[in-house]
């Protein structure tokens, strides 16, 4: 019976978290673009620029899943020894992370939706 228990109380905790992801949660995706240029601007400089090329990534890796292409071993390998960097570090290494995605992207296209 505490099993039951525990159970469900899981399951209501779960499904808390999942409503803060949907919209209008405070974990829900950003698509106002001036909300998002608030969001960033809030944080010190630091971060901001952290911020700036994490958004950098998640747009080329989205143009790489679009078109069904890898990111290949050389970008994962970085990129899963990004986290155990200092910030300003961690910034630098997802600058290079992203110019050489960039480099492979060549035309973009109308489709391509990049920040700048």
């Amino acid at each position: 019976m505490a099993d039951d228990n525990r159970q469900k109380e899981l399951l209501q905790e779960m499904a808390q978290l999942f409503k803060r992801f949907e919209k209008g949660g405070d974990l829900a995706p950003i698509e106002d673009r001036n909300e998002w240029d608030k969001l960033v601007e809030s944080k010190p400089p630091e971060e901001r620029e952290l911020v700036k090329e994490l958004a950098r990534f998640a747009d080329l890796w989205r143009y790489f899943q679009e078109r069904k292409e890898k990111l290949g071993p050389e970008i994962v390998s970085a990129l899963s020894q990004v986290n155990q960097l200092p910030v300003p570090e961690r910034t630098a290494r997802l600058k290079e992370i992203n110019q050489k995605l960039m480099e492979r992207v060549g035309d973009a296209g109308q489709g391509a939706q990049f920040r700048h």
